[in-house]
């Protein structure tokens, strides 16, 4: 399996109602072609208390695949965390930040 790209276009911060909260990353948007697959890695928050969330696909380099964007949705589980002020970084980016209790 190959690792490719993804096209995000919106994602969104959930907080589950539940105790301790839980928290849901939705991420929307599209990938190179319908072969392939979506695939996400979380990391642990690190010293400065950011949580790195990868996005990625993943595809069969020796399928033959139209060559046409494939729309995806997905939610990626944060789970709980301590109390505490966590930034949520996608490929990257900033894209949430979490006040935990």
């Amino acid at each position: 399996m190959d690792r490719g790209q993804v096209f995000v276009d919106e994602t969104q911060l959930l907080v589950m109602e539940s105790f301790p909260p839980q928290y849901l990353l939705q991420v929307s948007g599209s990938l190179p072609t319908p072969c392939h697959s979506v695939r996400a890695s979380i990391s642990e928050p690190n010293a400065q208390n950011q949580i790195n969330v990868e996005v990625f696909s993943l595809v069969d380099p020796n399928l033959t695949c139209v060559q046409v964007l494939e729309p995806f949705q997905t939610g990626i589980n944060l789970g709980s965390l301590p109390q505490g002020s966590y930034t949520v970084l996608l490929n990257g980016e900033q894209v949430a930040e979490i006040e935990a209790p």
